[in-house]
């Protein structure tokens, strides 16, 4: 949310988000992913996904690309 006022100038966003809480007060992958959908950017890829130990996903790099033109 940070970037809400420069949103409007990215045709891609790559970012980190994880599944569980590992800070106080961030946004899950679910935030992230329908914040971004809101703004009309889908998902087009997962990256780096990494798993506790027992397989459990923990976090992963996400890939968006705005679904319209300008």
């Amino acid at each position: 949310q940070g970037c809400e006022t420069l949103i409007d100038r990215f045709d891609f966003v790559y970012c980190e988000a994880s599944f569980v809480e590992l800070y106080v007060g961030q946004a899950y992958a679910a935030d992230v992913i329908d914040w971004l959908r809101a703004r009309e950017f889908r998902l087009v890829g997962v990256f780096n996904l990494a798993l506790t130990r027992r397989g459990a996903c923990l976090q992963a790099d996400f890939l968006f690309k705005l679904s319209t033109q300008r």
